[in-house]
């Protein structure tokens, strides 16, 4: 189910200038904002807890499930592929610390010049730090590429029906009655 982002992306000079592009923390909560509509809009519940003591930024509730979606976004390509942090910092330290699947079930990132959400489950990339996502390359079939806008896995029939009216392009497609995945499945046997 494709979008069209609200968000503008301006040259390198203008971005700086930009309030949109001020600090990461303010692009931080327009992208948030921006995940909540589109999440919302396919029928999902979601939540967002008090302040930001929490490791994930959402609660997704699919009717069978609740997910803790953690959202991050990448303005700027290196070496023809966009990187996002898939960290966070711990107490008051330097350290970068891995997000783990005690602490997040979904990794939102948002590629805000290509207008393209890869919906990642944590135990796709931990204990990884950072990601990069290729999504202007024609033909890339890179790991992350499966995970390309797969809202899908958020309702994720393996736990029951999600609840009515969640529309995702594609849908899930596992079946109960085979207990086939689908093909990005988080829950697929390697």
């Amino acid at each position: 189910m494709k979008h069209k982002s609200k968000i503008t992306v301006l040259s390198h000079a203008a971005a700086a200038q930009s309030a949109l592009m001020r600090t990461t923390k303010w692009r931080g909560e327009v992208v948030e904002m921006d995940s909540l509509h589109t999440a919302t809009k396919m029928g999902f519940i979601v939540t967002k807890p008090y302040g930001d003591n929490q490791s994930y930024d959402f609660i997704v509730d699919a009717g069978n499930r609740l997910w803790r979606v953690q959202v991050k976004s990448s303005i700027r390509a290196v070496d023809n592929g966009f990187r996002v942090n898939a960290s966070h910092f711990r107490w008051a330290g330097k350290t970068k610390w891995a997000y783990t699947p005690e602490q997040i079930d979904i990794l939102a990132a948002y590629i805000v010049p290509a207008d393209v959400w890869y919906i990642v489950p944590v135990r796709a990339f931990t204990p990884s730090i950072q990601l990069t996502f290729f999504p202007r390359a024609k033909g890339y079939k890179g790991f992350y590429e499966q995970f390309r806008e797969a809202w899908f896995l958020m309702a994720c029939r393996r736990n029951g029906e999600p609840r009515a009216g969640i529309v995702t392009s594609p849908p899930c497609s596992y079946s109960p009655s085979s207990g086939t995945p689908c093909p990005s499945c988080p829950f697929r046997k390697k």
